[in-house]
């Protein structure tokens, strides 16, 4: 019986330090991304604090089968829409403002601007292992094909062709959204 209790504490402080860990780690970006989408940092903190407290309170972050970033910043950007709805309803109950085009059409090319980034980057992650890291290395890093081929002992050519078919590939994951760059 005593040897139950201590597992189930140090599966208690694993959760913890696991719960911890994600605050810690994507708190400061969850406010920022919020608050690009809303426009207000008391609002953003508000939504995010809410949404951690949620998720601590409910465990949820343990289902997540996926990136918990990519779960997390989805679940704020769910919130922050719920949030735009329902001041929006309130609003309208209250007066009948002018509607205004512009916070309209900036929350849009916030929210498809984060929407493009998420399926780059799933796009980028979908890329076997040796070629995303070539890729990487030439676009984020900014390396030559030579510079490549010597960091990772591969011909020139072979970078070449993988970054190539990487090109290849990520164009054809991300056609829907290649009409949409170009707005």
């Amino acid at each position: 019986m005593e040897r139950e209790q201590v597992s189930f504490h140090m599966g208690l402080k694993r959760s913890l330090l696991s719960f911890d860990e994600i605050f810690n780690l994507y708190y400061p970006l969850s406010v920022l991304f919020a608050e690009k989408l809303l426009g207000n940092r008391m609002d953003a903190e508000e939504i995010v604090q809410e949404l951690f407290i949620k998720f601590w309170e409910k465990q949820n972050f343990k289902d997540v089968s996926g990136s918990i970033k990519s779960f997390l910043f989805k679940s704020i950007f769910n919130a922050c829409i719920d949030f735009q709805r329902k001041a929006s309803t309130k609003r309208n109950h209250n007066t009948q403002p002018v509607e205004d085009k512009s916070a309209s059409e900036d929350f849009k090319d916030l929210v498809l601007e984060q929407e493009i980034e998420n399926a780059i980057n799933a796009a980028i992650n979908e890329l076997p292992e040796k070629r995303r890291e070539i890729f990487l290395l030439s676009r984020e890093k900014g390396m030559s094909y030579a510079e490549i081929a010597r960091e990772l002992s591969l011909s020139a050519k072979t970078v070449e062709t993988q970054m190539s078919r990487s090109l290849k590939q990520l164009k054809e994951k991300l056609s829907d959204y290649i009409p949409l760059l170009f707005i």
